[in-house]
């Protein structure tokens, strides 16, 4: 199938096109980072410095904020994936080859790893340092307890889990459905674990082989979710409010690359990040959006 390389919105009525939905005016796709085997996770510690991984090639980076150096912190990263910063200010990464989470102190760059013997995928850290992990091989979501470091199975699925992320109010689990379509949210109580309930939390475009990718996800300030999927990045509405003004947009990746396998909005909310096969992109948003 092929696409234009712009921004469109579905709705019930078609599409329109929306870069001016998204991003500023005359803006363009900047490449941050090229020349990889498998761009993935992103992160931004409390200074703005940017940090991403190359999965195959072991590598975790961190490109300065102020001048666009990357540098390689850890070329032993044990196929690192997803990546996050928790309350405590390490970086947290889920390694396949470590078979566990390997966390990092950034002022050494030390590495110890959590939960050993479960592969995982990507990762959500709650406020209180409790962790959620995905297993794609095993059709799992695990816990690690924010105190005792136990990982125990939070949810056991009938189907592959890849991208998660969490609610703004930080009481619903988002997992991502990788061949599919859809989000599923999971209820988390005061204990900061898996109540059980579950349903499906936002719903995305899929190609005409109905395998989605859905991927790295992260949920804006007014609700939407921003993904990476097999179409490119989408943003869409929780399930339930989609309207003419709240449609599905979705944002073909740019100059033919394949699908997006991670998206994110920098913390000071100017730019987007998308992360290919090869390379990582970013782009200037348009003020407010996200907000």
């Amino acid at each position: 199938m092929k696409f234009i390389f712009a921004a469109f919105v579905f709705s019930l009525w078609g599409f329109v096109f929306a870069d001016d939905h998204i991003f500023a005016d005359g803006s363009d796709w900047e490449v941050v980072s090229s020349g990889h085997q498998f761009a993935e996770g992103m992160a931004w510690d409390e200074d703005g410095h940017f940090y991403f991984t190359d999965v195959p090639r072991l590598q975790l980076f961190k490109v300065d904020k102020d001048s666009g150096i990357k540098t390689l912190v850890d070329a032993q990263s044990g196929r690192t994936n997803g990546i996050a910063f928790g309350p405590d200010g390490k970086l947290y990464g889920c390694s396949s080859k470590d078979e566990g989470i390997n966390v990092w102190n950034p002022n050494t760059w030390e590495k110890e790893t959590l939960a050993k013997g479960t592969p995982s995928n990507d990762i959500a850290i709650l406020d209180d340092g409790t962790i959620f992990f995905t297993d794609p091989n095993n059709k799992s979501v695990w816990r690690i307890d924010a105190n005792s470091r136990e990982r125990t199975l939070a949810a056991s699925l009938a189907w592959k889990p890849n991208g998660i992320g969490l609610s703004l109010d930080e009481k619903t689990l988002l997992v991502a459905e990788f061949d599919s379509g859809t989000v599923h949210g999971y209820a988390i109580n005061r204990g900061s674990r898996l109540s059980g309930h579950n349903r499906p939390a936002y719903k995305v475009a899929m190609p005409s082989d109905g395998l989605g990718r859905l991927d790295g996800m992260q949920v804006l300030g007014d609700g939407r979710l921003l993904i990476g999927t097999a179409l490119g990045l989408q943003v869409a509405p929780p399930v339930g409010e989609e309207t003419s003004e709240r449609s599905l947009i979705v944002v073909p990746s740019p100059g033919g690359r394949p699908r997006c396998n991670y998206a994110r909005i920098s913390p000071d909310n100017e730019w987007i990040y998308t992360a290919h096969r090869d390379d990582l992109l970013r782009r200037r948003l348009k003020t407010g959006f996200g907000l």
